[in-house]
């Protein structure tokens, strides 16, 4: 088979959900892609191998100079809530799912577009528990959020570098986060693993805050809900997340692959 040496933005996956498939388990090209993506060299990271396996599932072996091995898994962070799971487990009211199902601006496949997705650590055959794909998907403050899900992040970080700073700083993922510190680790900081993984545009300005998603204000608080309430909510989350997608999708093109 040819390798896969370019990656199109412009590309997208939503047929694989459409038909029933998820890329993050099953789709190879996802896969190398994410493989040219993280594993470029980045000032400030420790270069590593990046391979692509399958064991029943698409995933990434990362292994570090020192020997280091860990397993990552695909995942999708642009949560569309259409599914009719998220309105049978929310309550959402008919003025909202419709909205949400009107999909105006296109805005799912936007999200099945390379920019949409990240790598995260699988467990490791002494880990149990849900991973962090899986953690931010059920705990009804995150809602699979993705901004929400950063913020947990950065609050990881700080508690690492400054914990008399932070120690009581509500994190709703920091048990999942700690099992998974050693992948966390692997970047400086906060602000590295941003850089890292092209998530800049969810930042202020001064890079200081994740701004929300719902309102694109920098994040304070985990206050439900934490979904939209209102259509016109909504709007606001699917503008903002469009723009994020497309502005990570901009970066991409810059690397030059």
């Amino acid at each position: 088979m040819t390798p896969v040496t370019t990656i199109d933005p412009d590309a997208d996956f939503a047929t694989y959900y459409k038909s029933g498939r998820d890329p993050d388990e099953t789709c190879k090209r996802l896969y190398q892609w994410h493989q040219m993506l993280w594993g470029r060299t980045v000032h400030g990271v420790a270069p590593f191998q990046l391979e692509v396996a399958y064991r029943g599932r698409f995933e990434l072996n990362l292994i570090t100079a020192d020997g280091k091995r860990f397993r990552l898994g695909s995942d999708g962070i642009v949560n569309t809530w259409t599914s009719p799971g998220w309105a049978r487990r929310y309550a959402f009211g008919s003025d909202l799912v419709a909205e949400i199902a009107a999909d105006t601006d296109d805005f799912y496949r936007i999200a099945s577009t390379i920019g949409g997705y990240i790598v995260f650590p699988l467990n490791s055959p002494d880990q149990a528990g849900n991973t962090i794909n899986q953690a931010r998907g059920v705990h009804p403050l995150i809602a699979d959020r993705f901004d929400l899900t950063l913020e947990c992040i950065r609050r990881h970080y700080a508690e690492r570098d400054s914990a008399d700073l932070v120690r009581d700083e509500d994190n709703p993922l920091r048990d999942r986060l700690a099992c998974y510190g050693d992948f966390f680790g692997l970047f400086a900081d906060f602000d590295t693993y941003v850089r890292f993984f092209l998530l800049d545009d969810l930042l202020t300005p001064d890079r200081r805050a994740v701004r929300s998603l719902l309102s694109g204000n920098p994040l304070n608080s985990f206050a439900p809900p934490a979904l939209a309430a209102t259509p016109e909510q909504y709007a606001e989350f699917r503008r903002n997340s469009i723009a994020f997608v497309m502005g990570r999708n901009a970066r991409i093109r810059q690397l030059g692959f």
